[in-house]
């Protein structure tokens, strides 16, 4: 591990901060709650995709909530007053709803290309219940993954928060857990996307319908926004990684941390652009109810 100064923080990235977190906190909360009302107060049938849709807006929600926390870190340095405690679960909130909207998202791709590719296996191989489980069973992973951050070893307490990771770096199961999180999940996304709108692609040749041609137009919105999102966050949590391990000339370290911490700003906006899952997925049921069981098999891509 090579030796590295703590990078002072640029006045245009604490900018570029407030400009990106401040309207996708607000725009997030906004579709979020609008999301979550309809589905409280006017959806009655708890589907997979209800229940994988609830756990992505809870998911969003808390990731949500932390980013005035993280503003108001940047913006006081030192000078944090809230609690190292406080801090630890705010920093966790971050991380751990960031990997629990990708795996959510890994998710809702793969039941969705189980429904549309394999539709009779989908009777056994879907249901609410089995929907429920493997969203239980994600939660579990990924807050247990944030116990590190609530040890000494990781969270030294020197009055800052959202900043001070050296030994993170210096552990390097932690990130490349992460990026291997990542590579996997996207690798299922992009397969699943691209199965999935083959299949409609062919359905489409045999009856020339509008639906169809939404849904292969939204499934491609959801899969280049994922990546759009995500890729750059990880491809710059690699670069830095190698920087801090002297793989790369440590003269890039300010500038590999300036694309660190903006690709980090851009992942967050995934919060408010999530909304093209919700309310296609709400749609979806919504039409599904004036269906057979067989049609809504068959034509359910959300």
């Amino acid at each position: 591990m090579c030796n590295f100064s703590n990078t002072t923080e640029f006045e245009t990235v604490k900018t570029f901060q407030f400009v990106v977190h401040i309207p996708t906190f607000i725009v997030g909360l906004v579709v979020n709650s609008a999301a979550l009302g309809i589905i409280c107060f006017r959806l009655k049938n708890w589907t997979e995709n209800v229940i994988y849709m609830t756990n992505l807006i809870f998911s969003d929600i808390l990731l949500l909530f932390s980013l005035p926390f993280k503003l108001h870190a940047y913006r006081t340095g030192e000078r944090w007053s809230l609690g190292s405690v406080f801090c630890q679960f705010v920093e966790s909130l971050y991380f751990v709803n960031t990997y629990g909207t990708i795996l959510l998202i890994m998710l809702i791709s793969l039941d969705r290309y189980i429904a549309i590719k394999h539709p009779f296996k989908a009777r056994m191989l879907r249901s609410p219940k089995k929907a429920a489980i493997a969203c239980t069973v994600l939660w579990i992973c990924v807050w247990s993954a944030s116990i590190p951050n609530y040890l000494p070893k990781f969270s030294p307490n020197d009055g800052r928060c959202f900043v001070g990771f050296s030994k993170f770096w210096q552990d390097l199961k932690i990130p490349l857990s992460m990026l291997a999180i990542f590579v996997i999940a996207a690798a299922v996304v992009i397969f699943c996307s691209v199965q999935i709108i083959r299949t409609l692609e062919r359905a489409d040749e045999v009856r020339d319908d509008l639906d169809t041609k939404i849904s292969r137009k939204i499934i491609s919105s959801n899969l280049v926004t994922f990546l759009l999102c995500f890729t750059p966050y990880h491809l710059a949590l690699l670069l830095y990684l190698l920087v801090r391990n002297c793989y790369i000339a440590k003269d890039y370290q300010a500038s590999l941390r300036v694309f660190l911490q903006i690709s980090q700003c851009l992942a967050a906006t995934n919060c408010s652009l999530d909304a093209m899952y919700y309310f296609v997925m709400i749609k979806e049921f919504w039409k599904s109810k004036k269906k057979s069981p067989e049609e809504t098999l068959s034509t359910n891509t959300s």
